[in-house]
């Protein structure tokens, strides 16, 4: 009976394995297609792609590791593969590690020194994974390696995973918004699981934990980064009224005379008449422009957003010299314009007002700033379109 049992579960074995595979595979597949630009920057979005396309070259390794192991008796062949697949899950790290920086915003990944230096530990399991392949084939000397080189791939998987898990840590112990500290633990969370495969792989070698572990982890980057396009205006990509009345709400207490709150109401001259003459396209453009233009004066620690229509809304908890910053504005926007080429003049009203007393209430400080925008815009010289 026992025997029997056994057989049967040896011969559904490569079945289930397949299908298992399959499975991770078609998921994957779904999940990179969802993967649009406008999910958030180019350099996280890109980061995650490239996570996604390992990880079908780690399947479709599989795939075949698991079909040379059935179907032939090559033990080297067999061996080289799961050895490559050891190199794949070592990329798959460092690829893990960049995003998990470009998602922090960690170390400027750009900088081609920081690259070559965290590049490193994988060029180094590139080498060693080249050589042992060689080496087992024949065609680099007749000496066996040793397996014990599976270590040093191990040891670059550790320090990636590591690395990315307590540089997450060591952020999140240091931001004080909530949004943030919500992304933070998205990726200590998505470390864990193909970390806690991994480990499970070493007791059970038969079952692909580490695949089993990797695929939740890029579901959940998934949502989170759809979760937080939520808070993101689709046509000017930059924060929603809800995302700034959120930040305004959680950091208002810690405004005080010797640290005011401004905020900025930014609204665009004669918007009805470009959109009545020129087309809402040409108004979609205008709008882009003046988001274009903020995202130019948003030094750091200041919040810009679409207010809603053509208003935008820039708060600075930093207190800058409000003419300094309206000047510069109006200076971006002036050279955006031209180098646009607008068909009409593309000018902004400014108001604004600053909260020195927590007590105030929020909509109060918006109502002051919105009387110093309806002043701006009477006084503007912003030009007329016939």
């Amino acid at each position: 009976m026992n025997i029997s049992m056994q057989y049967h579960f040896a011969e559904a074995y490569e079945p289930f394995y397949f299908s298992f595979l399959a499975v991770c595979l078609i998921i994957a597949i779904q999940v990179y297609r969802r993967v649009q630009s406008n999910l958030g920057r180019e350099s996280v979005t890109g980061a995650f792609k490239l996570i996604i396309r390992v990880y079908f070259i780690y399947i479709i390794t599989d795939f075949l590791w698991v079909f040379v192991s059935f179907y032939t008796d090559s033990l080297i062949l067999v061996v080289v593969l799961e050895y490559i697949e050891s190199g794949i899950l070592a990329l798959f790290t460092f690829c893990w590690f960049r995003f998990a920086e470009f998602y922090i915003d960690g170390f400027r990944m750009q900088n081609i020194r920081t690259w070559i230096w965290y590049s490193i530990p994988y060029l180094v399991t590139v080498v060693v994974t080249a050589w042992y392949v060689l080496n087992v084939t024949g065609i680099m000397g007749e000496a066996r390696v040793s397996s014990a080189l599976y270590v040093i791939n191990s040891i670059a998987d550790c320090f990636y995973l590591g690395f990315a898990f307590f540089h997450t840590l060591y952020k999140l112990a240091q931001e004080k918004y909530r949004i943030r500290r919500q992304r933070y633990l998205v990726i200590l969370e998505c470390i864990v699981y193909p970390a806690v495969g991994a480990v499970i792989s070493f007791f059970i070698s038969y079952v692909p934990y580490i695949i089993l572990g990797i695929l939740p982890s890029i579901i959940k980057v998934l949502i989170d980064m759809q979760n937080a396009n939520i808070y993101t205006d689709a046509l000017t990509r930059i924060n929603n009224r809800y995302r700034v009345d959120e930040y305004l709400e959680h950091n208002w207490e810690h405004c005080s005379e010797e640290r005011p709150l401004w905020i900025y109401l930014i609204d665009i001259n004669q918007f009805k008449k470009i959109n009545d003459r020129f087309g809402h396209m040409e108004g979609d453009r205008a709008l882009v422009a003046i988001a274009d233009a903020l995202k130019k004066i948003a030094y750091e620690g200041l919040v810009i957003g679409r207010f809603g229509g053509d208003e935008f809304i820039l708060v600075d908890p930093q207190d800058h010299d409000p003419e300094a910053l309206t000047r510069e504005l109006r200076s971006y926007l002036k050279e955006i314009s031209e180098e646009r080429r607008f068909a009409f003049p593309l000018t902004v009203s400014v108001g604004y007002a600053s909260c020195t007393d927590p007590r105030e209430q929020i909509i109060d400080v918006k109502k002051r700033a919105d009387e110093v925008l309806y002043q701006d815009k009477k006084v503007q010289n912003a030009g007329v379109i016939e």
